[in-house]
């Protein structure tokens, strides 16, 4: 095949000639489109596929928050069952959570400001209030505010800050909503003692309106009252078989106030891209090479790589940090490729009229999926509702 070459004066060489599709050869054509398919198909999967990912996280949070307040019929019919053998005491139990002092990703841990009341008749011996742990946490010294026998019932009324070790779902960091479960569990078994929830008017567990939590708003809070059972009677002599506890459950799940997260971890990146694009640019209107412009576009990849990775823990959940990072270093090497495909056109071919076509067709598809890509992945990790 001839393949025509093209000459132009310096001045015609400063702004490529703008041709229609229809002027191209076939050879150009198929070079152009295989281009164009080879982004189309690569940038449409992966963005199916790590969008319909991160919605998935998203649905399971409520399923995960349904499980967690839900309880095992069967292991509470075993707890009804031996409470009544043993004519246990039920103490109601109630929270308030007056804050949420701290919730750290990298931790992973939270703390809450707890509300903790026992009512109980009968039992003078029982003491619940010092007779409690915290499931895989602890608590600081506790306030006594009350504890007092009022008209043959007992009531106690304590104070104090919880922290637990929660290792939370890192999947759509850094839009991600979080779950703080804490378990009050009773130190007696349940032939001793079970709680039961405290549904007395002005007894029912609550949260404060005015809980401050940097970067979150509260989402929900419920409570539960469960259970656990140990699979041993952890060496007591005076136990035969399995121990059961009774425990009582009050979770709260916080969601992103904002984006400010968001662009603190990406806003690097996004200039990256934005870099990359403005290269690609001036490689199409300008008919210079500016390829060596494109590594220092990696120092800032690299940058924000790092200022999301400082803000989690070691072992991370694959999801949305990745997942934009990707994308972001896709564009980049698919800005570098389309540079050195125009290069070479106008290089081996001279064919420059062509070159800019391309390099337009190349810049307007890069910059379309720039936008379609940076609006949906954060879109399909937030909770919206």
């Amino acid at each position: 095949m001839e393949v025509r070459k093209f000459h132009f004066s310096n001045r015609e060489k400063r702004s490529p000639i703008k041709i229609h599709y229809k002027d191209l050869e076939l050879y150009q054509k198929k070079r152009l489109w295989v281009s164009l398919g080879l982004i189309i198909a690569i940038f449409t999967l992966y963005l199916v596929v790590t969008c319909t990912f991160l919605n998935q996280n998203r649905a399971n949070q409520i399923t995960t928050w349904e499980k967690h307040l839900s309880t095992d019929p069967i292991l509470m019919a075993e707890v009804e069952k031996r409470a009544a053998a043993s004519n246990a005491t039920p103490v109601s139990i109630g929270t308030f959570v007056g804050n949420i002092p701290s919730l750290s990703i990298k931790d992973s841990s939270f703390k809450m400001y707890l509300w903790i009341w026992f009512r109980w008749n009968g039992d003078d011996e029982l003491d619940p209030m010092n007779h409690f742990r915290i499931y895989k946490g602890s608590y600081d010294k506790l306030d006594v505010v009350k504890d007092e026998v009022i008209n043959g019932e007992h009531y106690q009324l304590v104070r104090t800050t919880v922290t637990v070790n929660r290792t939370f779902d890192t999947t759509r960091f850094p839009l991600s909503s979080h779950q703080m479960y804490t378990y009050i569990e009773s130190s007696y078994p349940v032939t001793r003692m079970v709680y039961v929830m405290d549904t007395s008017k002005g007894g029912e567990s609550t949260i404060s309106d005015n809980i401050d939590i940097s970067g979150y708003n509260v989402m929900d809070h419920d409570t539960a009252v469960t259970a656990y059972q140990y699979e041993s009677d952890h060496g007591d002599p005076s136990k035969d078989g399995d121990i059961i506890n009774s425990e009582f459950l009050t979770a709260v799940m916080v969601n992103r106030a904002s984006f400010g997260t968001y662009i603190r971890c990406f806003i690097a990146l996004v200039g990256t891209i934005i870099w990359v694009l403005i290269t690609l640019f001036i490689c199409t209107y300008h008919r210079v090479d500016p390829l060596a412009m494109i590594p220092a576009a990696l120092f800032g990849t690299v940058t924000n790589i790092m200022v999301g990775a400082n803000l989690l823990p070691e072992a991370i959940d694959t999801g949305l940090l990745e997942f934009v990072n990707f994308f972001g270093i896709a564009i980049l090497l698919a800005g570098a490729i389309a540079i050195i495909n125009i290069n070479r056109v106008r290089n081996k071919y001279e064919t420059y009229e062509f070159a800019g076509y391309y390099g337009r067709a190349m810049l307007i598809t890069l910059t379309a999926f720039t936008i379609i890509g940076n609006f949906l992945l954060p879109f399909f990790a937030y909770i919206w509702w």
